[in-house]
């Protein structure tokens, strides 16, 4: 592939991240209690380094990087779009970022699955593995704290 293109796609993903740091971020300012903050606080970490990651590309690194199995739990899948706004409750800004994540997780996949070039499919695995566990460890905590 093309350098040009490839800084093209890579500049793309990390605009992604970027949006996504800030989702969390607002997220975290806006929750009520401490619970909310600090979910929201650490995943907007984990998003920024995920910016980082791409930021300063290591494909040695990123090979070396373990691809874990994800379980689906679904929950986001029966959900509707529920609209980010600074009075939203806990389970709402939930249902906000899970519906978030189930879509970076598809852009991912896509992502990797529309390009021939090994290291973008080796970023984009990555990616997309990332935003599953983002996805599950908010699944487990709505069907924990709000499903109960």
């Amino acid at each position: 592939m093309e350098e040009k293109k490839f800084k093209e796609i890579i500049k793309f993903a990390i605009d992604k991240e970027i949006e996504a740091f800030d989702f969390y971020t607002q997220a975290s300012q806006n929750a009520k209690y401490s619970g909310g903050k600090e979910l929201f606080r650490s995943l907007a970490k984990e998003e920024e380094g995920h910016r980082k990651l791409l930021e300063n590309l290591n494909m040695e690194k990123i090979a070396q990087k373990r691809i874990e199995k994800v379980p689906d739990l679904h929950i986001s899948d029966y959900m509707v779009e529920v609209e980010m706004k600074p009075d939203l409750s806990y389970a709402d800004a939930l249902r906000v970022a899970m519906k978030r994540e189930e879509k970076s997780l598809k852009l991912y996949n896509d992502m990797k699955e529309s390009n021939k070039d090994e290291d973008l499919k080796k970023i984009f695995t990555l990616l997309a593995n990332e935003e599953a566990k983002h996805k599950l460890k908010l699944e487990k905590i709505y069907d924990d704290e709000i499903l109960k």
